[in-house]
This record gives C-alpha cells, sequence and structure tokens, in this order.
C-alpha cells in the first residue's frame, strides 16, 4: 500500500498519530454578505467564491471584482472575470459600485 493510502480495514492502535492536511483556502473581501476565509478546491472559480460569500451585497461592483495574490514574494492586483479560477490563498475583493 503507498504512503497515505489507508484500507478499508485500517484500525486505529493506542499512539497513532492521524494527519489530516490543511484545506486550501481563499479570503474574500469587500461589497459581500459574508466576508471572511473559505476552503476551496482546485477548481474553484471567482463566481463559486462569491457565493460562499453569500454573494455581492446590494452597493457589490460585479464588474470590477479583483485578486490579491502573492507571486515569488510579491502582492499582484489582478482583474478578474466570474469564471476566473481561484488559487489558494487569493484574495477576492469586491469593490462598491458607482451610483
Amino acid at each position: 500500500m503507498d504512503a497515505g493510502q489507508v484500507s478499508s480495514e485500517a484500525m486505529l492502535r493506542d499512539g497513532d498519530t492521524v494527519y489530516v492536511p490543511r484545506a486550501s483556502v481563499i479570503f474574500v473581501y469587500g461589497q459581500v454578505r459574508r466576508p471572511g476565509s473559505y476552503p476551496i478546491n482546485q477548481d474553484t472559480t471567482v463566481r463559486q467564491a462569491l457565493s460562499l460569500a453569500g454573494g455581492l451585497t446590494d452597493f457589490g461592483a460585479g464588474n470590477r471584482v479583483r485578486i490579491v495574490r502573492t507571486v515569488e514574494g510579491k502582492e499582484q492586483q489582478i482583474r478578474v472575470k466570474l469564471q476566473d479560477r481561484v488559487e489558494p490563498g487569493d484574495t477576492v475583493v469586491v469593490p462598491e459600485r458607482f451610483f
């Protein structure tokens, strides 16, 4: 059996240690109903991230959403479309719309 794989018949014994990997998370803030951190999978889109955060408020500018991403130690701001994928550690920012 490969490391990290467990048989369905595995039994835990006294002194065993079980490691559970930390979930990949993103952060969503700005004009969303529930700003915060959310677990994601590798195929999560910006639209899905906004949905996790309860959707936009009445003041949210859905056409100007951006991601703050750290690349090679430098913070970058990236304009995104709703179908773009997010990456672990991204911060999705929803600005206030103009009236």
